[in-house]
């Protein structure tokens, strides 16, 4: 029988099979993190709680070589992140929840590729032309929110919690559950919304949206993308700026590229 042609639990079938092959992949890509427990906890996980970490000492030369601050008594923090757990099977909960978001994470590519797979038939075949560029594409945008999430947004977003006191009396001493639920809730969030010009592509391509609906909505979706800047953000004016600019500029290239995707653009 002729795949475009297939019958309704002939699609399900298939798309069970896409669903098992996704699973494992992220069923041996969860073990190989949980084998690895030591890099990924101690040099990823917990490397923004430390004053050591790449993103600190990038911030302090620059500030010292091309800005002329010397940041003797300011930092981002003055000492390692004190981190404490307070539940019996606390940190195996945590050892296993996160090592399977991180096989979410590592398997991505692959989970995409199965989906893509799926839908692959229904294309057109100029449209199957460009398979592979819109893998890379997705790829490559959701792997960029995630390392902007995790050196970008994350530090700045512990460096908030941090330094910010309503006393010198409590101490700033963090429950584990806490901070890997903000870096994973930071890295997760960019990673997703820096695929949204692949949803823009996807959309214009089924004629749902247009070049000429998103230039003409640009103000409203600025005020759209200021309340998300702030709901991701702990509602400090340096981090909702900080997401912000990756988001307006997402939004920039969305409008180019469902300029170029549509073959006649409203004006």
């Amino acid at each position: 029988m002729n795949e475009n042609k297939m019958p309704f639990w002939k699609h399900i079938e298939e798309l069970r099979k896409h669903i098992i092959h996704c699973f494992c992949a992220i069923v041996i890509s969860t073990i190989v993190l949980m084998n690895n427990r030591n890099i990924i906890f101690d040099c990823i996980i917990f490397g923004p709680a430390k004053t050591n970490f790449i993103t600190y000492r990038i911030f302090y030369k620059i500030a010292n070589s091309f800005l002329g601050i010397h940041l003797n008594s300011i930092s981002f923090l003055y000492k390692n992140l004190e981190i404490q757990n307070r539940q019996i099977f606390g940190q195996f909960h945590i050892y296993v929840w996160t090592c399977f978001i991180g096989g979410i994470i590592l398997s991505f590519p692959y989970v995409f590729y199965e989906f893509w797979k799926f839908i692959k038939p229904a294309l057109s075949d100029e449209e199957k032309k460009y398979s592979i560029w819109i893998l890379i594409m997705v790829t490559f945008l959701f792997f960029l929110g995630i390392f902007f999430g995790y050196f970008i947004l994350c530090p700045f977003l512990i460096h908030f919690g941090y330094s910010f006191r309503i006393s010198h009396i409590p101490k700033n001493i963090f429950d584990l559950s806490d901070y890997i639920s903000l870096i994973v809730h930071s890295v997760l969030s960019m990673g997703i919304i820096f695929l949204f010009p692949f949803f823009i592509f996807f959309l214009t391509k089924m004629e749902l949206i247009s070049y000429s609906f998103l230039k003409k909505y640009r103000k409203h979706a600025f005020l759209i993308m200021l309340v998300l800047a702030s709901a991701i953000t702990p509602g400090d004016i340096l981090s909702t700026i900080i997401v912000l600019i990756p988001l307006m500029i997402l939004y920039q290239v969305s409008i180019y590229i469902s300029f170029h995707t549509n073959k006649k653009p409203l004006d």
